[in-house]
């Protein structure tokens, strides 16, 4: 955190010197999200069972902090983002030194009229939800998110032939890891379409290694997201995920297993500084590849006092059955109960 700490302060001191002449096109932002969970389990490691987000039992802590600067003109653009929180010392326990500490960082250039290169480390191309809980529309993130990428590090070429259509193809390090592991590359692809103002449609791939081994080895995986949104009305949306994911099963046995991951999200309105949203999750993987076999529902209440400000408060449980779909009697002791409050600027 020390070191976090200087670069820290070194950020914001090359920002302030430059800002005055190019006001227009550097921009800086952040994000901070403190939180209270109580796991009823009460696990001894104070590590809450599935997450990767707020995940810590019975402590007042911070999951997110987030400096960024932005830099944007017609043919050039760039972003550097530093982070610190729970969040980052449990997702990027395997980056090493103070890459862990890098949010984001990557340039841009604009090919042609509607063609962008960037290359760098950035957020994920992956899935509906971010790291950033004031984007999402749960407190907490879903199986699906905390079981596939977050970020990577790579190259992006992106195509957006109009308002309705973006298409993108991604050269990664592989699957959400900032320093290379191994000499082989993965790929990715994203395509989105928006048909109106209303609806999103989202299909996102990922094609490359999923472990490595001394020898150079690896298991190679597939996967693929899907997801929707779409407004009914000022106040009800709804929103559909569903990730399937192929891997190898062993160095020996080439045959590709698999698992998946489907999900359901209504979110209704009540005020505009008043909302709920209710999540029904799935995760099976039969043959242990991720290691999670789940099924959980949350919900959630969120106020916003400013538009810059949120306050949000989440019931979330994940209740065990026998093989017959009988629930155990202690069942809905699996459950957490998370407290937030986020403020961005």
């Amino acid at each position: 955190m020390k070191r976090f700490s200087v670069i820290f302060l070194l950020f914001i001191s090359l920002y302030y010197p430059v800002s005055a002449q190019t006001d227009s096109a550097l921009k800086i932002s952040g994000y901070a999200d403190a939180y209270y969970a109580y796991n009823f389990p009460e696990p001894r490691s104070r590590n809450i069972s599935y997450a990767y987000n707020h995940n810590r039992h019975n402590e007042f802590n911070v999951n997110n902090v987030i400096i960024s600067l932005k830099y944007t003109r017609e043919k050039v653009r760039g972003t550097v983002a530093l982070h610190a929180g729970t969040y980052v010392n449990r997702n990027y326990a395997t980056e090493p030194g103070s890459l862990k500490y890098i949010n984001e960082a990557n340039v841009g250039i604009r090919l042609t009229k509607k063609i962008w290169l960037d290359a760098g480390i950035m957020p994920s191309h992956i899935g509906l939800e971010s790291a950033v809980s004031k984007d999402c529309w749960t407190l907490t993130r879903s199986l699906n998110a905390e079981n596939s990428p977050y970020y990577e590090s790579g190259a992006k070429l992106s195509f957006e032939p109009n308002k309705k259509w973006t298409i993108a193809a991604f050269i990664l390090n592989g699957w959400q890891n900032i320093t290379e592991n191994n000499s082989n590359k993965a790929f990715g692809t994203q395509i989105q379409f928006k048909p109106n103002e209303k609806t999103l449609l989202n299909y996102s791939t990922f094609a490359g290694e999923a472990r490595n081994f001394p020898d150079g080895s690896y298991l190679m995986r597939h996967f693929h997201d899907l997801y929707f949104t779409y407004l009914i009305s000022e106040k009800v949306s709804i929103a559909s995920v569903l990730d399937l994911g192929f891997q190898e099963k062993s160095l020996t046995d080439k045959r590709f297993v698999g698992w998946y991951a489907p999900s359901l999200l209504i979110r209704y309105k009540f005020h505009p500084r008043f909302s709920s949203c209710f999540r029904a999750e799935y995760f099976e993987d039969k043959e242990n590849v991720i290691g999670v076999n789940a099924a959980g529902f949350s919900l959630n209440f969120d106020y916003h006092p400013t538009e810059n400000a949120m306050l949000r408060i989440e019931g979330r449980t994940f209740p065990e059955g026998d093989n017959k779909g009988n629930l155990h009697e202690k069942s809905f002791l699996n459950s957490t109960l998370t407290v937030s409050l986020a403020i961005s600027f």
